[in-house]
C-alpha cells in the first residue's frame, strides 16, 4: 500500500514537472518578433525616403529596403545609385537613422540601404533568420 502511494506521488510530481518543462519551452519558442528600434530618419528638407518591402523568390520571404533620394526628380534623368550596406548586428534603416546620409542624396544620389540581416550581403539564406 505505501508503495502504490508513493508511485502515485512521484506520478503525480512527475507530470507537474513535464508540465512546467512543456509551459516554459512553449514560452520560449513563441514567434513574437524582436523589437525595432526607433525608426528617426535625419532628412534634409530637399530629400524623399522610401521603405520598400518585396517578396525575393530566391529566399522564399520578404525584404525590405530604404530608398532615400532627391524630392524633386527631373524628368527623364538617371541618378547614379549607391548601395549603402549596414554591418553586422545593425538594419537597413541604420544609415538613414544613426547618420547624415541624406545629404548625399540632396546632391543627387539615389540611396539604397538594403536589409541584409546577418548574411553578408549576399542572397543566401540567413540559418540565424530561419
Amino acid at each position: 500500500m505505501i508503495t502504490a502511494f508513493m508511485g502515485k506521488s512521484t506520478q503525480s510530481r512527475g507530470r507537474q514537472l513535464l508540465t512546467a518543462i512543456l509551459i516554459t519551452l512553449l514560452a520560449a519558442c513563441s514567434n513574437k518578433e524582436p523589437a525595432q528600434p526607433p525608426d528617426h530618419p535625419q532628412l534634409t528638407p530637399n530629400v524623399s525616403l522610401r521603405d520598400i518591402t518585396f517578396h525575393s523568390t530566391a529566399l522564399n520571404r520578404e525584404m525590405q529596403y530604404r530608398v532615400t533620394l532627391p524630392s524633386i526628380l527631373p524628368p527623364e534623368k538617371k541618378l547614379p545609385v549607391v548601395y549603402v550596406l549596414h554591418g553586422g548586428g545593425a538594419g537597413f534603416r541604420d544609415w538613414s537613422n544613426y547618420s547624415d546620409v541624406a545629404r548625399f542624396a540632396e546632391s543627387g544620389l539615389l540611396l539604397v540601404m538594403p536589409e541584409g540581416g546577418t548574411s553578408y550581403d549576399t542572397n543566401a539564406l540567413d540559418p540565424l533568420q530561419d
